[in-house]
């Protein structure tokens, strides 16, 4: 009898888990093409959040609100500029507390929405070029949870300056803000190619504050959902980790789901 009731309260726990993750409203777009490095990403957001996948005719306020973050990923190639209504959606949504996730290429865009004053460097995509990168961690990495449920390079959980890989080779079509940036804040630093240690140079984990909300950029070498990344479980957990805490920080994070995140950023969203 003890153990019926066990499996059963397992059960519930494990169900209640995925009913909270997926209670998170996720608004996907992408501009570009549908390829080898985009259609993933969609697949992954649709398996692990409420995702619903935006089209260009979306790009409202109005439409953006209805979601706790927006994630733009651009893997394959370059959709081309936005017209000045669009990229003000977009600004109107983050100012009023939105929370943005800007993947790949879709860096491109921190421009134009006044986010830095210079044109990112661009690259990509690249299949396969056997080069291992990822994430070195910050107190400010751990403290908001972005590495729970991670392994860094020696197989153990993360600690300060620890290095954790995302990806095992190649990029997509991407870019970075190299030693170009002004405004962005870090959350975790870079390493590789060739196991250099990049620190911050390549803004390519963290945020820009704009108005009360955010604009999350993971990009460089680091957004890989091709298939040939043999670190795709670390490249989806951090996504997700990446995307609980913007959540948990947005202002259109569905009533419903308030409480029901995962412990961390339910815990942070409370002590708001």
């Amino acid at each position: 009898m003890y153990r019926l009731l066990l499996l059963s309260l397992t059960i519930i726990l494990i169900c209640g888990l995925n009913i909270g993750e997926a209670q998170i409203e996720v608004g996907f777009l992408y501009l570009g093409d549908n390829g080898d490095f985009t259609k993933p990403a969609l697949e992954f957001a649709k398996d692990t959040f409420n995702t619903t996948q935006l089209e260009k005719g979306d790009i409202n306020s109005a439409k953006f609100k209805n979601y706790a973050v927006v994630w733009w990923h651009e893997g394959d190639s370059d959709p081309g500029a936005l017209s000045n209504a669009e990229i003000d959606a977009f600004k109107d949504y983050a100012e009023s507390g939105g929370a943005v996730l800007l993947t790949g290429w879709a860096i491109r865009y921190a421009t134009p929405m006044g986010l830095e004053d210079v044109d990112a460097r661009q690259f990509g995509p690249e299949v396969d070029d056997g080069v291992n990168v990822g994430i070195t961690v910050l107190p400010e990495t751990l403290d908001l949870g972005l590495v729970e449920g991670l392994e860094n390079i020696d197989g153990k959980k993360p600690e300060v300056n620890d290095r954790v890989q995302i990806n095992s080779t190649g990029f997509p079509k991407s870019g970075d803000y190299f030693q170009l940036w002004k405004n962005f804040i870090t959350l975790a630093n870079s390493w590789g190619p060739p196991a250099n240690d990049w620190g911050d140079k390549v803004a390519s984990f963290g945020y820009w504050e704009a108005g009360d909300g955010k604009v999350f950029n993971m990009n460089w070498r680091l957004p890989n959902y091709h298939k040939n990344n043999e670190s795709i479980d670390q490249l989806e957990q951090l996504t997700e980790n990446v995307i609980n805490w913007l959540a948990s920080e947005s202002a259109y994070l569905d009533v419903s789901s308030h409480g029901k995140l995962p412990v961390v950023w339910g815990k942070l969203k409370n002590a708001r």
